[in-house]
């Protein structure tokens, strides 16, 4: 039952800000933003956590705001499947040569799923429930890609040594460094593209649009070092 001073608009809009946030630290959170293994572990470990208990309070906040939790699940077969591989996961905890770390990816694995059900489901009744929702999930997920992308390209120039790799016996220098493989930032790059493609469409603020996707693609034009 909402209240009678219900602002659906106020509402709305911190909803979508702070899916934004809790996706843009959960993506984070698959990055190595220190060394230090210890200080990395408690990152992965702390902030997904914070980030996993953030989603369910979104979740139970729309609820609460006049959404009813009467969702049903459909295509059970892939969910059963994938909590059998986490079955197997843990199984094989038992020839691990290293199960603390079989433990961490297991875990992030597993929060990884639950992370994902509350946010997919907070904007599922957003879409149903609320007429006025704007709130996208392609939208969400190309911001948050951009903003990470823009760390790197200000890293490029501001300290060049931590946010660079060398690759190809020294020819090429591509953006990464020990924070994330070069490879996987233009798969994320890849992502941020085919999401933001999607507010081109619909003409959603097209010429900034533009700008971030001009961004993205800047991790997938690597430097060739000059031997003269």
């Amino acid at each position: 039952m909402r209240n009678k001073n219900f602002n659906e608009a106020a509402f709305l809009k911190s909803i979508n800000t702070w899916l934004f946030v809790l996706l843009f630290l959960m993506v984070a959170g698959f990055f190595t933003w220190s060394e230090n293994i210890i200080i990395t572990r408690v990152i992965k470990v702390v902030g997904r956590m914070g980030v996993l208990i953030g989603s369910y309070l979104i979740y139970r906040r729309i609820v609460n705001n006049g959404a009813p939790d009467t969702l049903v699940a459909k295509n059970v077969l892939a969910s059963r499947l994938y909590f059998a591989y986490l079955g197997l996961g843990f199984l094989s905890f038992l020839w691990s040569t290293n199960v603390g770390f079989s433990a961490l990816q297991w875990f992030m694995t597993m929060q990884s799923l639950v992370f994902c059900y509350f946010f997919v489901k907070s904007i599922a009744l957003l879409n149903i429930y609320f007429p006025n929702n704007t709130t996208k999930l392609y939208n969400l997920l190309g911001n948050t890609v951009f903003i990470l992308i823009l760390i790197f390209v200000v890293g490029m120039f501001v300290d060049p040594d931590t946010f660079y790799r060398l690759t190809h016996g020294g020819e090429e220098a591509r953006l990464g460094g020990y924070i994330m493989n070069p490879n996987e930032l233009g798969m994320l790059a890849g992502v941020g593209v085919a999401c933001l493609i999607f507010d081109l469409y619909r003409k959603h603020h097209t010429v900034w649009t533009i700008v971030k996707l001009i961004v993205i693609f800047m991790p997938c034009m690597p430097l060739v070092r000059d031997h003269h």
